[in-house]
C-alpha cells in the first residue's frame, strides 16, 4: 500500500528537513514546499495527504482558502509560535485541523499526524 503523503510548507530548510527526515522514518511520504506558491505547484503535481504548515505562510497567496477550496479532504496541522497563536486560533475555527507549537515536539507531532494516520493504514 502506497504511504500517505504530507506536504511541509515552512520558510526554515531545516525545519523542512527535520520533519521530512522524522516523519520519513515514520513511513510517510514527505513533500517540502519553502512558500505558498511552491506548495500550490506541488498540490497539483502530487496526490498529498496532509499539509504540516507554518502559520505565517497559511495565509499567504490565498493557501488557506486554496486548501479548503480544492482540497477539502486534506488534513491541516499548523505550526505556530507563541506569537502567532491569534492566526493559529482562527484556523482552527476555519478548518484547520491541529497545531503544534514551536519549537516543535517531534514525538507530539508524530503523535498528532498518527491520530489521522494510524499505523494499521501505512
Amino acid at each position: 500500500m502506497t504511504p500517505q503523503s504530507i506536504l511541509i510548507i515552512d520558510q526554515e530548510q531545516a525545519v523542512c528537513d527535520s520533519l521530512a527526515l522524522v516523519l520519513g522514518e515514520e513511513g510517510f511520504r514527505c513533500f517540502i514546499s519553502y512558500n505558498a506558491i511552491d506548495a500550490q505547484e506541488v498540490l497539483t503535481s502530487s496526490d498529498i495527504d496532509m499539509v504540516i504548515v507554518d502559520s505565517q505562510l497559511l495565509d499567504r497567496n490565498g493557501l488557506f482558502s486554496y486548501l479548503q477550496c480544492y482540497y477539502p479532504a486534506i488534513k491541516i496541522i499548523l505550526m505556530s509560535s507563541y506569537v502567532e497563536i491569534e492566526v493559529t486560533q482562527k484556523a482552527l475555527i476555519a478548518g484547520a485541523h491541529d497545531f503544534v507549537m514551536k519549537p516543535l515536539d517531534f514525538n507530539e507531532l508524530i503523535g498528532k499526524v498518527n491520530y489521522y494516520f494510524p499505523s494499521v493504514h501505512r
